[in-house]
Order: structure tokens, then C-alpha cells, then sequence
């Protein structure tokens, strides 16, 4: 069922104009977009059922030219507009626009910044925030980002018990991140064990909200497009994961 359920949404996905999403929408499709693009450069043969590479490229330029005036908005609030700057950023590398890339730059040192500040001062201590030092670091190679996030990290799992659903859902994307770009061997030793462990322990209690999400949505009239995104990236990454399972290279 969710193989045939991802198939009728990215066809559906296709169809949208991203241009008449709404802003909270956009992430989702886009990291959807960039999952299904990663799968099929991988297996080329998923061609038949998901389009050429090219065309799934354009789709995620497409996003990412509206994500771009949010990321720059600076009447957002730090934290949502940090959000739209990681976006780009990922964005950019898939779409290898400088022009992306230096409006996310100047956009995440707007944040971590102040007017007249010559060092980070952080506007919120959020997932959010967290991601963006993560990309700043990867992108700027700055030792002070990758720092700054892995204590944003270890408060986190400090206080994971009590973060609530949606807390867990933003929080446990962002230790994943953490780790993909600057690495938990960065953590000191305590730390970098009690954040393996939890995402052990973590991983089930996730899997279940994932679960919630999309039953919550198959149920639904299906016009929440924002859970539309939300639900269409998840099962673009179990996609994938399934693909790389059957067809990855084996150690």
C-alpha cells in the first residue's frame, strides 16, 4: 500500500503549482523532489516510473525560486526564516546556483548576526537554528558553527522527554542532519555515546508518529497541502531506502 500510495502522490505531487502552495509546504515537496532525484541517478531504470533526472532537477530549481524571497524575509521570524535559508542551501546542492547559494549565505549570517556584531549570537536556541549552523559549518568550514550546534544538540537530548510530538519529529531531523554534515565525532565522548543511544531508542517512537502522519492523511479530504509535502517526503525517503536496500552496493 505505501509503495502504491508514494507513486499516486508524486504523480499528484507533479501536478501542483508550487507557486499556489502555501510557504510551509515548500520544504516538504522540496527535499521530497530531492530524495526521488538522488534515487534515480542512482537506478537509472526508475526513469519509467519517476521521470528523468532533468526533469526532477528543474522541478526542485522551480521550489527553490520561491523558497529563495522567504529565506531573504526578514520580517519572518528568525526561526521560520531559518528554516527557508537551510532549504537553499540544500537546494543548492542539487542545483549548483551560486546565486542560491551567497542570497542563503547572507540570509543565515543576517540571523546569526546582528546588526554591528562581529560573532554569532544566537536569536533562539531551536531545530531550526540548529540546522542552519549545520550548513553554515559545512559550507563555510567556521570550527564556531559546528561548536555552537553540537551544544544545541547535547540541550536537546537533554530535554527530549519533554519536547512533545511535533518537538521529537523537528528535533530527531535535526540530529540526523547534525550528524550527516559536521559528524558526531565532534561531540565529546559522553555526548556523542547518549546521542547514539537515543536515536536507537528514538528511532521507534518516530517511526510511529510517521505512521500517525500518513494514516492521518490517507483519512483526510487530502487538501492539506502542508501535510501533503510532509507525508510525500517521508515516503520519497523510505523509497529510496527501499531501493538502496535491493540494489545498494553491499560491504
Amino acid at each position: 500500500m505505501e509503495k502504491g500510495l508514494f507513486h499516486e502522490l508524486y504523480k499528484r505531487s507533479c501536478e501542483l503549482e508550487m507557486g499556489r502552495c502555501p510557504s510551509p509546504a515548500l520544504s516538504g515537496f522540496l527535499h521530497g523532489y530531492l530524495s526521488v532525484y538522488s534515487m534515480v541517478r542512482i537506478y537509472p531504470w526508475l526513469e519509467e516510473s519517476f521521470g528523468e533526472p532533468y526533469e526532477i532537477h528543474e522541478r526542485v530549481r522551480e521550489i527553490a525560486r520561491f523558497i529563495e524571497p522567504l529565506a531573504g524575509n526578514k520580517n519572518l521570524p528568525a526561526d521560520v526564516r531559518a528554516g527557508y535559508v537551510v532549504d537553499l542551501m540544500d537546494a543548492y546542492q542539487l542545483y549548483s546556483d551560486l546565486n542560491f547559494l551567497n542570497t542563503a549565505l547572507d540570509a543565515a549570517y543576517d540571523i546569526l548576526t546582528p546588526w554591528g556584531s562581529d560573532k554569532i549570537v544566537l536569536p533562539c536556541r531551536t531545530p531550526n537554528i540548529c540546522r542552519l549552523l549545520c550548513s553554515c559549518y559545512y559550507f563555510t568550514g567556521e570550527m564556531e558553527n559546528g561548536i555552537l550546534a553540537g551544544s544545541l544538540i547535547f540541550e536537546a537530548l537533554g530535554s527530549i522527554r519533554d519536547l512533545g510530538r511535533q518537538g521529537l519529529m523537528a528535533w530527531w531531523d535535526t540530529f540526523c542532519f547534525y550528524e550527516d554534515v559536521v559528524g558526531a565525532m565532534e561531540l565529546p565522548e559522553p555526548e556523542r555515546v547518549r546521542l547514539a543511544e537515543e536515536r536507537v531508542r528514538l528511532a521507534v517512537s518516530v517511526k510511529q508518529e510517521e505512521e500517525e502522519m500518513i494514516e492521518r492523511f490517507v483519512l483526510s479530504t487530502r487538501d492539506d497541502l502542508e501535510l501533503f509535502g510532509r507525508v510525500f517526503c517521508i515516503l520519497a525517503r523510505r523509497e529510496f531506502a527501499i531501493h538502496d536496500k535491493l540494489y545498494g552496493k553491499k560491504e
